[in-house]
């Protein structure tokens, strides 16, 4: 771990749990050093929970740094409000439109944080739990572009269409996903058995289903290790992880069973076991019912390492190659990762690399 990292998880763990950094916690030294833990903040989509930590503690960065991340807070406030409202009015939208949905992810973790506002924000995520064949009409009728993506339909700028006006200049662009399902899986058994919870006819009448917070915990870790599976992710997922598990009261061991039945328990461990190691909240139990191992430090590589940008460095890497060499390096690097990862999710690994052969073969034929 490198001094900015340690920074990082010292500042990370204040902001996520409203309290002052120990006395024992190190401090920048110089604005070289405030400058590399803003710009590993915002690699990370955690810069407004780290200035909340910086913030409840004594030192701070010089005058224009830490303007800069106050100004980036304000920002963070006022998209975040947006989404918000945009996210309850798409609902009402599909309730006139006939249909029922949920906002999930992002949107609906937030309001575990101490400061909601100042959690990074993405996409606005919809689940339609009623009426999905009837969305792509509504949307028309309403006016509203959108395009197809791995199943879901994505509107990429929404504002203009609930506003009534266009977006401004420069300003964030606000891209609504709506989705057939909770969450995509590549095991087919355990898709099928999510599939069965999500509509209220599990086997296990004794497994939380929607509207619970288990579930909603679930399928955010569900979310998690399907991104560690393809390009990775970073901090921002972990945290929202952390402070539901924490903030949510969430029943340990409804959790575990359903993840157990959704093949997920042996990475919900490991993840587990990395927020007890780097995100601790002080003075409560451990949440994993085991100490750090190699997966623990499996995922801080792909945590700290990977992040959010291997997928854009990949994609900008391969553009000059002839797609033959591009279709080999993509084999090798998929083949790679479901082994480096197979220990921490083995059939999801197992199934993913099939997934990704039957559709170059599809594409092939």
């Amino acid at each position: 771990m490198t001094d900015t990292e340690l920074l990082l998880f010292h500042y990370l763990r204040a902001g996520l749990w409203g309290c002052t950094p120990p006395a024992a916690c190190p401090s920048p030294c110089d604005d070289g050093q405030w400058r590399q833990l803003f710009a590993l903040a915002c690699r990370q989509a955690v810069a407004g929970i780290v200035a909340d930590g910086i913030a409840r503690g004594g030192a701070r960065p010089g005058g224009e740094l830490w303007q800069q991340w106050v100004l980036y807070l304000m920002h963070l406030e006022q998209v975040n409000s947006r989404l918000d409202g945009y996210g309850q009015r798409l609902l009402a939208l599909l309730r006139a439109e006939g249909m029922t949905g949920e906002v999930v992810k992002g949107a609906a973790v937030a309001r575990f944080y101490p400061e909601p506002l100042h959690r990074c924000y993405g996409d606005i995520d919809i689940v339609v739990t009623g009426g999905w064949p009837a969305l792509p009409a509504a949307l028309r009728r309403r006016g509203i572009a959108f395009y197809y993506e791995s199943g879901d339909i994505v509107a990429d700028d929404i504002g203009p269409h609930l506003d009534g006006s266009p977006t401004p200049p420069g300003a964030h662009r606000c891209r609504a996903e709506f989705h057939p399902r909770y969450e995509q899986l590549y095991n087919p058994i355990a898709a099928a058995r999510l599939r069965r919870i999500a509509e209220g006819r599990q086997e296990q009448n004794a497994l939380p289903g929607p509207g619970s917070a288990e579930f909603a915990l679930a399928c955010i870790v569900l979310h998690l290790r399907r991104h560690v599976l393809s390009y990775g992710i970073g901090l921002k997922q972990v945290c929202d992880v952390a402070v539901m598990a924490r903030r949510a009261n969430v029943n340990a061991q409804s959790l575990a069973a359903l993840l157990r039945h959704l093949g997920a328990w042996r990475f919900g461990k490991a993840l587990l076991s990395f927020i007890d190691a780097y995100l601790a909240c002080p003075g409560e139990p451990p949440l994993a019912p085991l100490p750090p191992t190699k997966a623990t430090a499996c995922l801080y590589s792909v945590f700290m390492g990977d992040g959010y940008t291997l997928k854009a460095e990949r994609e900008d890497s391969g553009r000059q190659l002839p797609a033959p060499l591009r279709i080999i390096r993509n084999a090798l690097f998929w083949l790679r990762r479901s082994l480096r990862l197979f220990s921490l999710m083995p059939a999801e690994a197992f199934f993913f690399m099939a997934s990704k052969t039957a559709d170059k073969l599809r594409v092939k034929n």
